[in-house]
């Protein structure tokens, strides 16, 4: 396909994930997902298993800094952090859906999250970290542009990273797609909107949908040409 549809952090929000979905044309644009399915929205599990449908069917779905929290969550790994930013609601999620495990505690309800939904957690643990598309680069947060070849990078730069990937010089000869930082921290106006580098190289399509933003989807051709579509958060 010539045509890539490409969507930010969905944290959750299912209803907004199937909206904005309408807006992909499956026979000519290649779907990519930029991370962060799970937490501080509702519906963590049914986006999660919607994406991995989408997967099935050829889709491409990154991993993102809430999935890797969840995974060190699963190893009993910064706990109260992952609690805190979101976690709650994506394991209530997943408790509701599982079997007489509402009284347990969310650390008693690990174990059942391990079995019970395995192949959920395998999924979300095995996410790739980048993808490649002609002369795009699509990632969670950014890359290291300091270093000769952004792909010896570590984990937690293409995860986490943000203030040194969004100021640095690009000179990957790519054209980097992220999400992770909500870009109305990037825009001058403040806005949702995606969020376009002055050297044109990068673009931030995070939304904030969780913070009362959008859902950004971004159009690409393999030409280089964008459009972006959007679905506002539900009030």
């Amino acid at each position: 396909m010539d045509r890539a549809f490409i969507i930010g952090d969905i944290h959750g929000n299912y209803d907004e994930l199937l909206q904005l979905l309408t807006h992909w044309d499956p026979e000519t644009e290649t779907l990519i997902f930029l991370g962060d399915y799970i937490d501080r929205g509702p519906d963590s599990l049914q986006v999660v298993r919607h994406v991995m449908q989408l997967v099935e069917e050829g889709a491409i779905a990154l991993k993102g800094n809430h999935e890797e929290m969840m995974m060190e969550w699963t190893r009993g790994e910064h706990e109260a952090r992952y609690l805190r930013n979101g976690g709650e609601e994506t394991l209530q999620s997943f408790m509701t859906a599982s079997r007489g495990a509402n009284d347990l505690s969310f650390a008693e309800f690990r174990s059942v999250l391990l079995t019970e939904f395995s192949e959920e957690v395998t999924f979300l643990n095995e996410r790739p970290l980048y993808y490649e598309w002609n002369q795009f680069l699509f990632v969670h947060a950014g890359v290291d542009l300091l270093k000769e070849n952004w792909r010896d990078g570590t984990d937690d730069d293409f995860l986490w990273i943000r203030e040194p990937f969004h100021t640095g010089s690009n000179q990957t000869g790519k054209q980097i797609v992220f999400g992770h930082t909500p870009v109305k921290i990037l825009n001058r106006d403040k806005s949702f909107n995606p969020w376009f580098s002055e050297c044109g190289t990068k673009i931030g399509i995070d939304g904030g949908l969780v913070f009362g933003g959008q859902l950004n989807g971004l159009k690409v051709a393999a030409d280089g040409r964008t459009d972006w579509v959007k679905v506002e958060a539900k009030s």
